[in-house]
């Protein structure tokens, strides 16, 4: 049996739906999609009881009240800890594959999901994305790295698989590294985390703030944007280029922080991303 991890649901959806339409014996594989994006949130003490209620209580207290804040406040923590069970429940002498990419998100729950898996005897074997998309799918001559792993095609996913399941599997040595890293970043307090230089980097919750900003004057030099414009608008540009995978739930939460600050206006309702628009204030906060 063959147990494959990943990140996003949304993610893991699309290696089932790839598995289930070109391999055989699919019956023989089972697929995780850790519901989580752990880019953002606290993840202190995120291995205990008290970590994942601090975590839960977090995304109640500060993720935009709007239609998915009943998940938040319903759901979140009860998917959290079944997935949790899921992942304890695998059969000892199943091969975990793991899959990441080189994000913030991606890495942090890989640290986290070895560290579930500490004490077991399973075989685990790690999947780069990145790397193995660049050496196995990419046409020559380009370099592409995607920001995270559902950013792949069925096809590609496939490919992966199939070029990478011979590989390796994680040595004793670099897996105690790999926990050794869980247990220095679930010491932090903050509530987010970026890839810079190849690593995790902890940094604080306002770290994108004057690139929304800075952004956002840019937008309003276009005629259509020079009054009003939709707050979704400049969520989506903020997500196309700021090299980072963060998800728009967390640039919304700060886009309305902004907005209690008096940085930013708005018109319309601030029930939804899409219910309101915004544009820098001009007496600037």
């Amino acid at each position: 049996m063959n147990v494959h991890i990943l990140f996003g649901e949304s993610t893991a959806g699309g290696l089932k739906w790839a598995i289930r339409e070109n391999i055989k014996s699919a019956h023989n594989m089972k697929i995780i999609g850790f519901p989580d994006h752990f880019a953002v949130g606290p993840i202190f003490q995120l291995d205990t009881d008290f970590g994942i209620e601090n975590r839960a209580k977090w995304f109640q207290d500060y993720m935009p009240k709007d239609e998915f804040h009943d998940y938040y406040e319903k759901e979140y923590e009860e998917r959290f800890r079944e997935t949790i069970q899921e992942i304890e429940a695998i059969p000892e002498d199943a091969l975990i594959t793991i899959w990441h990419a080189e994000n913030a998100a991606e890495k942090t729950g890989l640290l986290f999901v070895l560290k579930l898996l500490a004490n077991r005897k399973n075989e685990i074997l790690i999947v780069n994305s990145n790397e193995s998309y660049n050496k196995f799918c990419k046409p020559p001559d380009i370099y592409y790295v995607s920001l995270h792993t559902g950013g792949l095609s069925p096809e590609n996913l496939i490919t992966i698989l199939e070029k990478t399941k011979d590989d390796k599997p994680l040595s004793t040595e670099l897996y105690k590294q790999l926990v050794n890293e869980w247990n220095e970043l679930r010491s932090s307090k903050e509530v987010l985390r970026v890839w810079e230089n190849s690593q995790i980097k902890n940094v604080e919750e306002g770290y994108l703030d004057s690139f929304m900003i800075e952004l956002a004057s840019e937008l309003h030099e276009k005629p259509v944007n020079q009054n009003f414009m939709k707050a979704a608008r400049l969520v989506g540009e903020v997500i196309g280029r700021f090299e980072q995978y963060i998800g728009d739930t967390f640039i919304e939460y700060r886009l309305r922080h902004l907005i209690k600050k008096g940085v930013f206006e708005y018109q319309g309702t601030l029930n939804g991303l899409r219910n309101y628009s915004i544009r820098l204030s001009k007496t600037g906060g």
